[in-house]
């Protein structure tokens, strides 16, 4: 997909996990920022959905502010009970969600560099082989498969506009 190319919805899929990691040492994302580039960009609005997770002992007030803040911008926040220490049904939730707006026909953009989501953007690409799939990630952590199967891929490195400073 291209700037001039107009989606008819746009969904931006984001794993916090992967941003927080993939994030070290790049600079953090200004998230409200980065929805109004999406949203200029392709010339749609842009529903924002975060997924993370949590452990036993819940949110902490930073993190909760930091909710309610994106919350008011127009975000949906999905938060998952922390397995053994991982965040598997994080994982499994954003996949679900990547099949479902595929078939609700909107384009989707991608925060994450887990080989895990190739099957999904596989079975979603099934019956819509001109599906939109934009990778929008740090220059790192990135499944060279899922770069590979991605429409295009956006290095927020390379976009100080949606950095925080």
């Amino acid at each position: 997909m291209n700037k001039k190319t107009r989606m008819r919805n746009l969904v931006w899929l984001i794993d916090m996990g992967y941003v927080t990691k993939a994030s070290k040492g790049r600079g953090k994302i200004d998230y409200i920022e980065t929805k109004k580039f999406l949203e200029k960009r392709y010339g749609m609005t842009c529903l924002p959905i975060i997924f993370n997770s949590v452990d036993n002992y819940g949110v902490d007030f930073g993190l909760n502010q930091f909710y309610y803040t994106v919350k008011k911008a127009g975000f949906m926040v999905n938060l998952y009970q922390m397995e053994g220490g991982a965040q598997k049904q994080v994982d499994v939730a954003i996949g679900a969600h990547l099949v479902y707006y595929a078939m609700k026909q909107y384009d989707i953009v991608l925060s994450s560099g887990d080989v895990d989501f190739v099957p999904a953007i596989d079975v979603s690409r099934k019956d819509n082989d001109q599906l939109s799939i934009v990778l929008l990630t740090f220059n790192f952590g990135v499944s060279p498969i899922l770069s590979e199967l991605a429409s295009e891929h956006i290095l927020i490195d390379e976009h100080p506009e949606i950095l925080r400073s």
